[in-house]
């Protein structure tokens, strides 16, 4: 009929259909499930089916102050290795019934505080930062008043907060185990091409590699930074391609020229791999290369990439069961779960000709 307009089942109808009170629909609907008898549970359970009723998320929202939202804070989804983790954290967050809500910080405090605000301000109790915070004090507030917090990308000893979860690949071992890679296959003169440290992970990488060149006797680190003011440069995460590709004449100035380098992370790479070529050098003819990460574009360039992968999956669960925990109880010990990467060996590291 024209006009028309179906009427919303209520929490009124549940209950009078099931021949029991709104309260105990409102306990079955909140878990509380221990407050009522087997026999009313049974009868509450068909009922919602029957009338096919959906609880209306702002009314619960308004009563209890909280939204099955979450918080994912990142630098920027540009960043194709966030927007994998952003990808694994949904599908880990929607199975239990959290549904993610995106920010991009740039690194910038300010921005970040003022996400983290609107959200709490919203009632989201769970926020996720894919890396770490300009400035970390802005937790403690919302630390004490029972917001969870998984950060990743760094150590707790770096964070030194209490009542805050890590989830973080083993930065530091990804780049040894790349050096220990490139040893294996004969090379000996290995670079290093980093953006600017703006993060604890980027410095662990940094470190990673120094150490594993000393540990198999190849004299100083032949390291490519860009030194910048991190308020002022967001390059490190929008435009790292082209760094990449600007940057690859350096390599040439080291002599003798390396054999072999390692790109802090796959889109990096990417960059390096078309500067070398615009040079007149192959990859991994002139110079082999590995890359951090594993993004989609790893196993689809010429040539493909080596690269060390993330377990992205098992961290974005781990990350989920963190909130979980803790919103169920705010006082428990803090958790730091690291992972190892696992070495992709594909065409773009060879033994040096």
């Amino acid at each position: 009929m024209p006009g028309f307009r179906k009427q919303r089942v209520t929490i009124q109808d549940v209950a009078k259909a099931a021949g029991v009170s709104t309260s105990s629909v409102s306990n079955y609907l909140n878990d509380r499930h221990k407050h009522l008898r087997f026999d009313t549970l049974e009868r509450i359970r068909k009922s919602i089916e029957t009338l096919n009723y959906s609880p209306s998320t702002v009314a619960r929202q308004l009563k209890t102050g909280h939204t099955p939202m979450l918080g994912l804070l990142m630098p920027s989804i540009v960043s194709p290795y966030h927007g994998e983790l952003a990808l694994a954290l949904e599908d880990a967050a929607q199975r239990c019934g959290f549904r993610p809500v995106l920010g991009n910080g740039h690194r910038d405090a300010e921005r970040e505080k003022a996400f983290i605000d609107e959200l709490v301000s919203y009632g989201v109790r769970g926020i996720i930062v894919t890396t770490e915070l300009r400035n970390p004090l802005v937790m403690l507030e919302y630390v004490r008043r029972g917001i969870a917090f998984v950060l990743f990308d760094l150590r707790s000893s770096e964070l030194k907060m209490q009542g805050v979860d890590v989830a973080t690949i083993d930065n530091a071992l990804a780049t040894s185990m790349a050096v220990d890679h490139l040893v294996s296959l004969g090379h000996r003169s290995i670079a290093y091409v980093t953006p600017p440290l703006l993060s604890a992970s980027r410095i662990a990488r940094m470190g990673g590699y120094a150490k594993a060149m000393k540990r198999h006797g190849l004299g100083e680190p032949l390291l490519i930074s860009k030194d910048s003011d991190p308020a002022a440069d967001r390059e490190g995460d929008t435009r790292l391609a082209y760094f990449g590709q600007r940057v690859a004449a350096q390599l040439l100035k080291f002599h003798p020229r390396p054999t072999a380098v390692i790109a802090m992370n796959d889109i990096l790479a990417v960059g390096l791999v078309a500067g070398l070529h615009k040079l007149g050098l192959s990859v991994p003819g002139d110079m082999s290369l590995i890359g951090i990460d594993d993004i989609q574009l790893a196993g689809l360039m010429v040539p493909t990439l080596t690269t060390l992968r993330p377990d992205y999956v098992r961290m974005a669960n781990n990350a989920i069961d963190c909130l979980q925990s803790r919103l169920a109880d705010p006082g428990l010990p803090s958790r730091e779960s690291i992972y190892a990467p696992e070495l992709i060996v594909r065409e773009s590291s060879a033994p040096p000709v």
